[in-house]
């Protein structure tokens, strides 16, 4: 038995809620400092003078995170609190929030805060110690990103293989999560190192078109079959 939103009102909340959160996302990835090749004194001056901007990205994608959780713990009332699926969907999607925010914050805050505490001196010692920090926060991020994303495509894969049982819009929104979300597990786990920032990038893009299908699915009201 399914866990229908039987209000119209709150069917349609929960599909802007989910058209926000797309929104949300493009723009902040829109507004993400783009990575590169720096020098230790350059990437230093930069993540010191971007301190504010990089806590604003990283913290609007931190509370995206927390927003979405929210949405899909209703979603999976509608497909069906009882499922197996279902369930493991939410529990993954949740670990994935967990590693992405932790991610954010290490990259956002930590990141910066030691660059503008460092920033402006020479001393050697110094300079080792933050190029010390840069790296071991730098094996953090690369680790916790590709893992909050391929916990993030699991739970995809889970939803969308209950929601592609419909027929019409829902199968079409099923077929396009499970498309995504296997496309994204495959690609985080088979391509090289240097290239998984791009996949991350190509994730988020995948995911906000995956929100803004299951809020298409909500105003037509066919996301319970």
């Amino acid at each position: 038995m399914t866990d229908d939103i039987s209000s119209y009102r709150e069917r349609r909340g929960l599909a802007a809620a989910f058209v926000l959160c797309a929104l949300a996302s493009l723009t902040l990835l829109a507004n993400h400092r783009s990575g590169g090749v720096y020098s230790l004194a350059d990437f230093i001056k930069g993540a010191a003078s971007n301190q504010f901007g990089d806590g604003l990205v990283h913290g609007g994608f931190i509370v995206t995170s927390g927003a979405l959780i929210v949405c899909f713990v209703f979603l999976s009332r509608c497909l069906g609190s009882g499922r197996a699926l279902v369930v493991i969907g939410l529990v993954f999607f949740c670990i994935g929030c967990g590693a992405l925010m932790a991610s954010m914050i290490l990259d956002g805050f930590a990141t910066p805060a030691i660059a503008a505490r460092i920033a402006g001196t020479d001393s050697p010692d110094n300079l080792l110690t933050a190029k010390t920090l840069f790296l071991f926060l730098g094996a953090l991020i690369r680790s916790l990103m590709p893992m909050g994303m391929l916990l993030q495509s699991a739970a995809m894969l889970s939803w969308s293989s209950v929601i592609v049982r419909g027929r019409g819009l829902r199968h079409a929104v099923g077929a396009f999560g499970l498309a995504a979300a296997l496309s994204l597990m495959v690609a985080l786990l088979a391509v090289p190192a240097e290239m998984t920032l791009h996949v991350l990038l190509g994730g988020i893009v995948l995911q906000a078109i995956w929100y803004l299908a299951l809020a298409a699915l909500l105003f037509s009201g066919r996301l319970v079959a």
